[in-house]
Formats: C-alpha cells, structure tokens, sequence
C-alpha cells in the first residue's frame, strides 16, 4: 500500500508546524489561563488532551480537502510543497481525508459522552463541513474564504471557552469571571485579523497560479495595490484595537506585560505597515507572512505573561 511505503508525504501535506502550534495554544489557554483561575474545570487532562485531538483531526482534514481541490493551482503557485497527485494519489488522498474525518469523530464520540451539556460532535461535523465547502466553493471568492477560515483560527482558542462555558458562568468571582472572557475573546479578536490578513498576503503570492487556474480572489479582481491597502487598513485597525485594549481592558496588565505587546506585538505591525506599503515582490510578501506567524506566537507568549501576573 502507498500509505505505508512512503509516509513522509502524508505528514507533510497535513502542515506538521501548524497542527503543533494548535495542540501549544490550547494547551496554554488551558494550562495558564482555565487550570490557574478555575479550581474544577470541565475538562480534565484526558478530556482537553481529546479536544486538542479532535481540533488537530478536523485541521488535517481540512488542509488534506483543500489541497486535493487546489493541487492545479498548488502546482504552479508552490510545486516544491505539493504533494497531490504526486507523491499521493488523488485516490489515496481522498482515502487519507476519510480515516482523517472518520478519526475525529470517534474521538467526538468518546469526548462527547465524557462530557456534560457539551456538543462536540455536532461542533465536528459542522467544522469539516465548513472545510469542505471552503475548499470546493468559497476559496474561489472575494474575501468570503479568507474571513471563514479566519474565523476557523480564532476558533482554536474559543472552543475551549465554550467547552468551560458552564464553569466560568458558575465562579463566583466576577472579577475572575471577566478576567478569564476578556483573555479569551481578545486573542480571539487578535488571531482572527492577524490571520485575516496573512490569507490576503497569500492571495497576493499566488496571484499567478490563482489566475491561470480561473480563481478569482480580492488582489485578482481588485489587484496588487488594492490589496496592499487592504492589508494595511486591517493592520491599522488592529494596532488601535490593541492600544485602546492595552490602557481600557479589566484584565489587570503590569507593566512587563505592557512593555511585551508594545515591542512584540505592536511595534511588528507598524513594521508591516510601512513594508506593505513599499513593497510588490512576492518573495517579500512570503516573509510578512512568516513575520506575522511571529506576531502570532507573540500574542500567544503574551498569555503566558499576563498569566503569571494575575
């Protein structure tokens, strides 16, 4: 069997470092933030290490479909990272999709029966379900793909305050209640436009092979410049939400965590505004997208921070 003749394509086309860097973040959302502030989670150990497994399952799922439907545009935008139809057969990659989703539901199965007014299961096949469709569907539209799978993003952390949704209502603490929320919707808030525009980045990197293959994104319809601008008036908006948040937030911030997102978070994204602004190469436009991958690792390192302060 193909599978297990040569394996190394199998992992790498389900995007180890990404998958990593959500099992890490619902781990520290869990570890610094729900353990530290509430005495009896919903979720104990075995049940989050389901949920990061179950999170990890349906995100290897969806960038195994995604890339079955773009492997035309893969091969022209990155032929060096594609591995459908070659080395993986579109049959076999659409075996690998199915023992994926198949995979995650028994784990829903199990978590869901685990836990109590928690519907995980259902929760799973809408994320798949959402996948599937921006895969064959969405990807090829004007910004309605981007803000979908951006919204998919901040999901990675929210699915661990709507599993302990009932545990934080229930503290009686309101202070603490706030606190846990406020920590929680921020980031989300911040992953979401920090990845909103790396897939704007992305679409303006693969221009070439998007328009030669008939899929029509914002830069191609609007192009280049437009969707520079774009970015740079959602960079913008995101750096006075952080400021207005740094000095309006309930969430009791020292200044080692100020200090922190100004150098780290903030201070990265006026870099981005004025790199965007002055630039149209493409290999350019791939290191803003791995820069902003470091502007999320930040946000998430602020966590910890803010964490040990409380």
């Amino acid at each position: 069997m193909e599978f297990l003749k040569n394996i190394t394509p199998y992992i790498k086309v389900v995007r180890p470092g990404n998958l990593l860097m959500i099992g890490i973040t619902q781990c520290i959302f869990y570890h610094f933030v729900i353990h530290k502030l509430i005495d009896f989670p919903a979720l104990d150990l075995f049940n989050i290490f389901l949920l990061i497994l179950q999170t990890i399952l349906v995100a290897a799922g969806g960038y195994v479909i995604n890339d079955i439907e773009d492997c035309i545009t893969d091969q022209k935008n990155k032929p060096l990272k594609t591995y459908i139809p070659k080395p993986i057969s579109s049959q076999n990659a659409y075996l690998y999709y199915y023992y994926l989703l198949g995979a995650g539901i028994i784990v829903a199965i199990i978590l869901e029966k685990n836990t109590i007014n928690f519907p995980i299961l259902i929760i799973h096949l809408s994320l798949c379900l959402i996948l599937y469709w921006y895969a064959v569907k969405f990807k090829n539209s004007i910004l309605i793909g981007n803000i979908i799978i951006s919204i998919l993003v901040s999901l990675v952390s929210g699915i661990i305050l709507l599993a302990e949704r009932e545990s934080i209502v229930q503290l009686a603490d309101r202070t603490i209640q706030n606190v846990i929320i406020s920590t929680f919707l921020s980031y989300m808030i911040f992953s979401f436009f920090i990845n909103l525009i790396r897939e704007i980045i992305k679409d303006m990197e693969d221009m070439d092979g998007d328009q030669a293959t008939g899929i029509v994104t914002f830069p191609i319809r609007y192009g280049k410049d437009a969707g520079k601008k774009l970015c740079v008036y959602i960079s913008v908006i995101l750096l006075i939400f952080l400021l207005i948040w740094l000095f309006t937030t309930n969430i009791p911030l020292e200044l080692r965590s100020i200090t922190f997102l100004l150098l780290f978070v903030a201070a990265p994204l006026v870099i981005l505004i004025q790199t965007l602004t002055n630039t149209t190469n493409k290999r350019k436009f791939a290191k803003i997208s791995n820069a902003l991958k470091w502007v999320m690792v930040s946000g998430l390192g602020s966590v910890i921070i803010i964490s040990s302060e409380l």
